[in-house]
C-alpha cells in the first residue's frame, strides 16, 4: 500500500476478462503496480489518482466504425463502508496518459499504443467521463440532492489502429471534501478496470428470419409471415399492435403484447457501451469483497453468519455447476476467493512459457470461468456498483447484429454454422464428472477446447443405482470467457459478434430487461450511482426492480438443470443423449437456444431471487453483462 497524506491505495484489477496469452485474443487488462495518490490541495480538499494500464488487443476501425475502450472507476473505504469515488470533470482535471519519461512512473514501462503493422507508437488516448445522478455525501447528508457526477471515465484510442496499449500516467483529479471527507480521515482507495466494446449510433434489424420453429417469440412485423425484422432508425416510441405495418411490431401473444415500446426504453439505436466478456467469477469475487458485511448477505446465498472458512458462497457444494466462490476468511472482514482445485488456497497462479524467453502468470483456480448462479438483483446490484445498467433485448439483438439484415437461423456471429463443445462423461456410479472432457489446461487462465469449436458450455453429472435403476443429475457448467477465440479466430470460429463483443450465444445466458409488456417497458436506461443500499441492492428508482413475470427476459444460449430421473439398465459409461442438451425440445433441443432472436422466459418470481435453483424450476446458468449509453447524462 501507498501513502499519501490522508489517503492509502490499494490495487485492485476488476475485469471482465481474464490473464492469459496475448496470441489467444485476452484482453489482459491491468493496472500496472501501484495506484500513487499525488498532487494533494488541503485548501481545495483535491488529491489525484494516478495509475497505469495496460491491455492486449485493443482496436479502433472504420468497417465496423467501433473500438473497444476500458471502464475505470474508483471506490474508497472510509473504515465502516465503501463509498464510490466521483471524480472531477473540468478542463485538465483527468490526463488520458503521457509520454514522459517523468511519467513512466515503473521501471522500464513505455508509452506505446500499437498500430496495425505490430509497431509500437505513441498514438493518443482519450478519457471520455460517464455521469450518473448521485448523493456525493452517501448516509452523511440524507436531506442532499441528487446531482450529477461523473462515476468513472471510459479510456480509449483516439486514432484508428489496432494492437496492445500501455499508458501510463493516467491521472483523474478527486476533491474528497465534496463527499464530506477531510484530511485527516484514513481512506483506501481501490482502483477498478472493465473492458468493453463500442456499439456506434445507427439503424438494425430487429428479429429472425429463418425457420421459425427455431425462434422462440422472434419480433416480427407481421405474424402471419414469419420473418419480416423491423428496422430501427431511432429511439422513438414503437407501435406493437395486430396489423402488418412496417413500422409495427406484431403483437404475439405472451411473446409481445399489444401497446407501446416508449421512446424512453433503450432500443439500441443510440450509442452504447457494452461489456466484451460476461463476468468471470474473480470479478464477483472482487466485487463482494469491496461490500460492506450487510452486503455481502444480500449478494450471496444466505447469510454469513451461516457460512464457515471453505463454504460454498451460493449455498452449496455446485462444484459439478463449475462455480468455485467460496469463503476465504470469515467475518468480522469476510474475503471471498476462488478454489477451483478444492485445495482450500485461493486465487492460485502460476508461471508458464508461452513464447521464446517470456512467461505467463495465468490463473488457475477457475478465475476465469464465467459467474453463474447469479439473480437478477445480482445484476442489478453490481450494475449499480460499477455506474453501468443492465441493457435491453433490443440492445442485445443490436450488439450480435450489427447492421446487417438478419441472415436464416444466424447465431451472434452471423451465420447458422455451430459446433457445439458440451460433452461429458459419467465417471462410475455415485461419482461426478470433473466438466473438463475435452479441455486443455481446465479451469486456468489459458483453458480452451481440443476441437474446432465456436460455441457452447461443459456439464457434469452424478447418478447413483437403486437396484435395476440409474438416478442421474445433469450440470450445466461455464467455460472460460472468451475461450473459442485465438490469434487466428475469424468472427464465426471465435463465435464473436459483430462489433467484437465475446459469448452473446453461448455460455451463460444474458439477462435482458424485457420488451414484453409494459412492466418491462418502464425501464428507462438510467445509470447506476455507485452506491448500493444497507442490505446490497441497487438503489436506481428508475429501475423499477420487480420480479414480476415479463419485467426480464434471457437471451443467448439457455440451459436447464434436470433433476432425478429414472433411467432402465444404464451402463457405467456413456455418452449424453442429445435430448438433454436445452430442455425438451428434442434431440436438436440446443440448436436454436442460442440463435439472436430466439427468446426465453422462466419462472420470474423464483429467478430473480433464488440462486441455488433446484430440479426443474429454472437455470443456473445466467450471467452478468452490462451496458452504458454512451454520453449519457442521467
Amino acid at each position: 500500500m501507498h501513502r499519501i497524506a490522508f489517503l492509502r491505495t490499494l490495487l485492485l484489477l476488476f475485469v471482465a476478462g481474464m490473464l492469459f496469452p496475448a496470441a489467444l485474443q485476452a484482453n489482459n487488462v491491468r493496472i500496472i503496480g501501484t495506484p500513487k495518490l499525488d498532487q494533494q490541495d488541503t485548501a481545495k480538499n483535491t488529491i489525484q489518482i494516478k495509475f497505469d494500464i495496460a491491455w492486449d488487443n485493443s482496436w479502433k476501425t472504420t468497417k465496423p466504425e467501433n473500438n473497444d475502450a476500458v471502464w475505470i472507476f474508483v471506490k474508497c473505504w472510509d473504515g465502516e463502508t465503501w463509498n464510490h469515488v466521483y471524480l472531477e470533470d473540468t478542463k485538465g482535471s483527468y490526463v488520458a496518459g503521457s509520454s514522459s519519461a517523468a511519467d513512466a512512473v515503473n521501471k522500464g514501462l513505455a508509452y506505446y499504443v500499437g498500430d496495425r503493422e505490430g509497431k509500437n507508437t505513441k498514438q493518443p488516448m482519450e478519457l471520455k467521463p460517464g455521469y450518473s445522478y448521485a448523493w456525493k455525501k452517501w448516509r452523511l447528508d440524507p436531506k442532499e440532492d441528487s446531482v450529477k457526477c461523473v462515476v468513472g471515465f471510459f479510456l480509449q484510442r483516439q486514432d484508428y489502429g489496432a494492437g496492445h496499449v500501455v499508458v501510463p500516467g493516467v491521472r483523474f483529479t478527486w476533491n474528497y471534501g465534496n463527499q464530506g471527507f477531510v484530511d485527516g480521515d484514513d481512506l483506501v482507495v481501490k482502483v477498478f478496470a472493465i473492458e468493453m466494446v463500442y456499439i456506434p449510433q445507427g439503424p438494425y434489424y430487429l428479429g429472425g428470419k429463418g425457420t421459425a420453429a427455431w425462434q422462440t417469440g422472434s419480433f416480427t412485423t407481421n405474424g402471419a409471415t414469419f420473418g419480416t425484422p423491423m428496422v430501427i432508425t431511432s429511439e422513438n416510441e414503437i407501435q406493437v399492435a395486430n396489423t402488418t405495418a412496417a413500422n409495427t411490431l406484431w403483437a404475439a401473444n405472451s411473446a409481445i403484447t399489444a401497446g407501446v415500446i416508449p421512446k424512453e426504453f433503450p432500443k439500441g439505436y443510440q450509442a452504447f457501451y457494452i461489456m466484451k466478456y460476461e463476468m468471470t467469477q474473480q470479478a464477483y469475487c472482487e466485487f463482494l469483497n469491496t461490500l460492506s458485511q450487510g452486503q455481502q448477505d444480500g449478494r450471496i446465498e444466505g447469510t454469513l453468519d451461516k457460512l464457515t472458512v471453505n463454504s460454498w458462497a451460493f449455498g452449496a457444494d455446485i462444484k459439478h455447476f463449475r462455480n468455485y466462490i467460496k469463503l476465504k476468511q470469515a467475518a468480522p472482514v469476510a474475503i471471498f476467493g476462488c478454489d477451483g482445485n478444492l485445495n482450500n488456497k485461493y486465487d492460485e497462479t502460476d508461471r508458464v512459457a508461452y513464447r521464446p524467453g517470456d512467461t505467463l502468470t495465468r490463473n488457475i483456480d477457475g478465475q476465469d470461468l464465467a459467474v453463474t448462479f447469479v439473480s437478477l438483483y445480482d445484476l442489478l446490484a453490481y450494475a449499480e456498483f460499477a455506474g453501468l445498467r443492465p441493457m435491453t433485448e433490443l440492445e442485445y439483438e443490436k450488439a450480435c447484429r450489427g447492421p446487417r439484415a438478419p441472415a436464416n437461423d444466424e447465431y451472434a456471429w452471423g451465420s447458422v454454422t455451430m459446433v457445439f463443445f458440451g460433452k461429458a462423461f459419467h465417471a462410475g456410479a455415485g461419482a461426478y464428472t470433473s466438466n473438463n472432457a475435452n479441455l486443455i489446461d481446465a479451469k486456468t487462465g489459458t483453458e480452451r477446447v481440443a476441437d474446432s469449436y465456436n460455441v457452447g458450455y461443459t456439464r457434469g453429472y452424478t447418478y447413483t443405482r437403486s437396484g435395476s435403476y440409474y438416478y442421474h443429475y445433469y450440470y450445466p457448467a461455464p467455460l472460460r470467457v472468451g475461450l473459442f477465440a485465438d490469434s487466428t479466430s475469424t468472427r464465426a470460429s471465435a463465435g464473436a459478434t459483430y462489433w467484437g463483443v465475446m459469448n452473446m450465444s453461448d455460455n451463460p445466458a444474458e439477462i435482458c430487461i424485457s420488451a414484453v409488456d409494459a412492466t418491462g417497458r418502464k425501464f428507462t436506461g438510467v445509470h447506476g450511482c455507485g452506491q448500493l443500499d444497507g442490505n446490497g441492492n441497487a438503489t436506481c428508482a428508475g429501475w423499477h426492480m420487480t420480479t414480476a413475470a415479463r419485467y426480464y427476459i434471457s437471451r443467448g444460449m439457455h440451459f436447464y438443470y434436470y433433476g432425478s430421473s429414472r433411467i432402465y439398465g444404464l451402463s457405467n459409461r456413456f455418452d449424453v443423449d442429445e435430448a438433454y442438451y436445452g430442455g425438451t425440445q428434442g434431440a436438436n433441443g440446443w440448436y436454436w437456444a442460442g440463435m439472436i432472436s430466439s427468446r426465453h422466459m422462466w419462472n420470474h418470481a423464483v429467478a430473480g431471487t433464488t440462486r441455488n435453483f433446484g430440479a426443474n424450476t429454472t437455470s443456473p446458468m445466467i450471467g452478468i453483462r452490462c451496458v452504458r449509453t454512451d454520453n449519457a447524462e442521467r
